[in-house]
């Protein structure tokens, strides 16, 4: 495997999980937890970070191939379009004048609106990769460094987001729209 493209694959999946590392450092940090929509954008951003997740990790076992690349960008993308479709219906919630919005911006921005940005540089960087199908397609390397590592930390990101919610949201079978406290530790 060309190892442009492997830095290219393992940067978008790192990048992503930054992003909720970041969103986690806000949570905690700053004692904000997330809304619905919130929890909805990791979702959908955890997603769209498996798609370079599957894609070193299926070319490892098998070799990078046009249907490995394919899959991967596509489940990217998908998960992607959603979250972006998530993430513009939360800033057009806090887009009139005088809304504070929800959440202390960061940057000037509020992390719905990085999202935004987030997705759509995600969408960009598959349709990237899918421009290079042919070009990186056949690579017969297979040991691919980082790529374990990369479906671990998305995996610890998976379960640390399912114990925030659990914790937010205590036994009740819906998220808080405006949450304040975690309900699991507040009886």
């Amino acid at each position: 495997m060309n190892a442009l493209y492997r830095l290219a694959l393992l940067g978008n999946a790192w990048v992503l999980l930054a992003i909720l590392a970041g969103a986690f450092i806000a949570q905690f940090a700053m004692g904000e937890p997330p809304c619905p929509l919130c929890v909805m954008q990791r979702i959908a951003m955890m997603l769209a970070a498996l798609g370079p997740c599957y894609t070193l990790l299926t070319a490892q076992r098998e070799g990078l191939s046009a249907r490995v690349i394919a899959i991967g960008a596509s489940i990217t993308v998908l998960a992607s379009l959603l979250g972006a479709a998530i993430s513009i219906r939360q800033v057009l919630l806090h887009i009139l004048p005088g809304d504070p919005g929800f959440g202390a911006p960061i940057f000037g921005y509020h992390l719905y609106t990085w999202a935004v940005i987030a997705f759509a540089c995600s969408i960009a960087a598959s349709g990237a990769q899918l421009l290079g199908l042919q070009w990186f397609a056949g690579s017969a390397t297979r040991l691919i460094p980082g790529a374990r590592l990369t479906g671990f930390v998305l995996g610890a990101m998976l379960v640390a987001n399912i114990l925030s919610v659990v914790a937010e949201a205590g036994f009740a079978w819906h998220l808080p729209d405006n949450p304040t406290r975690y309900l699991l530790f507040s009886r």
